[in-house]
C-alpha cells in the first residue's frame, strides 16, 4: 500500500480528525471517509485512529494514495495582492480597502475576486506551513459596488474571534454614503428587512423594509448622521455617516431609501441614475475594536474615501472643509 503524507498545521491542532479530513479530502463521501479510517487506510503517526481523535500540530497523517485527488492551486490568472490596499495585517486578520466593482467572493460573472487574491497571497506565504483544514476568507460582506474596509481571516484564531465579536456587537462599523435629499439631523432607523422573493435579477438581489409578515424578516438597526451637503444636477444631497448595529444584506441602501433618502444613483432602490464613475457611493469607513482583544487589533482602523468617491466630493460638496475631517 502506498501512502501519501500530510502534516497537521497550527490551525489543525485540537480539532477532531474527521473534521479536518473532511476539508482536505473533500472529494470523498463521508461514508468512504469513515470506512477508510476504520480500515486503516488513513492513519495518524503510523497508527489507526478514531474519527474523534484530536490532532496536534506536527502530526503526520498517512492517506492511501488512491483516496487523494491531486489539486492544483490556480494562481496564473489571479493578480497578486496590491500592497496599496492593505490597511492592516497580522497573523490573525487582514484588513483591505476594497476597490469599486470588484466582488469579495468569486462569482459566475467575474473571475477576479478579493477572496481568490487573498487566498493566493496566503498560500504563497505559507508554502511550508499550511493548515490542512483552514483557508483564509472574508469575515463579513460588502456589496460589489461598495468600497472600503473589509476583514479577512488569516488563521483560525482570527476567524473565530472576529465572528464571535461581530455576533456580540463589540465591533463598531461606520460607513460613509452619499444620499439624495437633505438629512438635517441624526436619525435612528429600526426596521425589519427580508430578501425579495422575486425571480427577476433585480428583485432577487434586493431586499424589502418593514416586511413584518414576511418569513425570515430580520431586525436592522442603522444610525444616520449628516456630515456635509452638496448639489448634484441642481438637487440636494447629503454626505452621511452610517453606524450599523446589525449587518443585514443591503441594510444601509434599503433603509435609507425606505426613509426617503436613497443613495444617490442607487436605481435598485428608487434613485435616479447618475453619470459618474460609480453607480452610487457607499464606503466602509471605520472599524472600531475593543482595546483588549486576543488578535492585537488596533482600537480604530480608518479607511478614507479616495479615487472616484473623493473626486465626486471635491466636485460637488458645498462645504468642502468637511473633506478635512473624513
Amino acid at each position: 500500500m502506498i501512502f501519501k503524507t500530510f502534516t497537521a498545521g497550527k490551525d489543525d491542532s485540537g480539532r477532531r480528525f474527521d473534521k479536518v479530513a473532511r476539508k482536505f479530502l473533500s472529494e470523498q463521501s463521508l461514508s468512504v471517509l469513515y470506512k477508510s479510517i476504520r480500515n486503516g487506510l488513513i492513519k495518524v503517526n503510523g497508527k489507526k485512529i478514531k474519527p474523534e481523535t484530536k490532532l496536534n500540530e506536527g502530526d503526520e497523517i498517512l492517506v492511501a494514495d488512491f483516496l487523494v485527488q491531486e489539486k492544483t492551486e490556480d494562481t496564473v490568472e489571479t493578480p497578486s495582492l496590491d500592497e496599496d490596499i492593505i490597511l492592516f495585517r497580522n497573523d490573525c486578520l487582514l484588513v483591505l480597502d476594497k476597490p469599486y466593482d470588484i466582488p469579495v467572493q468569486t462569482s459566475m460573472n467575474c473571475s477576479i475576486s478579493l477572496d481568490r487574491i487573498v487566498l493566493n497571497d496566503w498560500l504563497s506565504e505559507h508554502k511550508d506551513s499550511r493548515s490542512l483544514s483552514f483557508r483564509p476568507g472574508p469575515l463579513h460582506r460588502l456589496d460589489r459596488k461598495t468600497t472600503g474596509a473589509i476583514v479577512f481571516s488569516r488563521n483560525l484564531e482570527g476567524a473565530r474571534w472576529f465572528s464571535a465579536a461581530v455576533q456580540s456587537h463589540i465591533i463598531k462599523k461606520t460607513y460613509l454614503g452619499v444620499i439624495s435629499g437633505k438629512l438635517t439631523e441624526t436619525k435612528i432607523w429600526k426596521n425589519r428587512i427580508s430578501k425579495n422573493p422575486g425571480k427577476s435579477a433585480d428583485s432577487f438581489h434586493t431586499v424589502s423594509v418593514d416586511s413584518e409578515n414576511s418569513d425570515g424578516a430580520k431586525e436592522a438597526d442603522t444610525t444616520a448622521v449628516p456630515v456635509a451637503y452638496g448639489k448634484y444636477n441642481g438637487k440636494d444631497f447629503t454626505l452621511a455617516k452610517f453606524i450599523i448595529g446589525t449587518g443585514r444584506m443591503h441594510q444601509i441602501r434599503a433603509q435609507a431609501a425606505a426613509h426617503g433618502f436613497p443613495l444617490l444613483g442607487d436605481t435598485a432602490y428608487g434613485a435616479d441614475r447618475i453619470s459618474e464613475k460609480q453607480d452610487f457611493f457607499l464606503h466602509a469607513y471605520e472599524l472600531d475594536f475593543p482595546a483588549d482583544n486576543p488578535c492585537n487589533m488596533p482600537e480604530r482602523i480608518v479607511c478614507r474615501p479616495k479615487n472616484n468617491f473623493k473626486e465626486f466630493l471635491e466636485r460637488f460638496l458645498i462645504n468642502k472643509e468637511a473633506l478635512l475631517i473624513i
